[in-house]
């Protein structure tokens, strides 16, 4: 569960069941799913079992869904936890990205948890930048410029 999709459930009305069917039909099995606003304009935000990857980027081009794709450890808009089934393992997890975040100007915008494996609970949390005077002087990787 190291990617997470981001899509923007399109349709006519928009229609998270409809998006949910296709990647049911296309035999894409979910291993997590979260999001907000899903009908109002709002990503619904989904992890895929390893290597179906192609097979939903497939559907999603095939029926036009504007998605984006995230990866842990490429992109630091997103962090993979790993829970224990114990009270305050989520708590952690959001406590060490929310004192990241105050380092990189990002905040917390949604919350995905996955379906337990022998890991443990998988968490994926999704931040985005946001401009703040703390943000404004960094380069695109978050540094500050030299001599700072």
């Amino acid at each position: 569960m190291h990617k997470q999709f981001r899509v923007v459930p399109i349709s006519s009305p928009p229609d998270v069941e409809k998006l949910l069917r296709r990647l049911k039909d296309a035999k894409v099995n979910l291993a997590g799913a979260g999001g907000s606003n899903v009908e109002f304009g709002g990503e619904f935000a989904f992890a895929v079992d390893d290597g179906q990857e192609d097979r939903t980027i497939e559907v999603l081009d095939r029926h036009h869904y504007p998605y984006r794709i995230y990866e842990y450890e490429v992109n630091p808009e997103l962090t993979l936890c790993w829970l224990e089934n114990t009270p305050g393992s989520l708590h952690a997890c959001i406590a060490r990205v929310a004192a990241d975040n105050l380092e990189t100007g990002r905040i917390i915008r949604d919350v995905l948890i996955g379906v337990p494996g022998k890991e443990g609970v998988p968490a994926q949390v999704f931040s985005e930048q946001v401009r703040t005077p703390l943000t404004v002087d960094r380069d695109d990787t978050g540094a500050w410029p030299a001599g700072t």
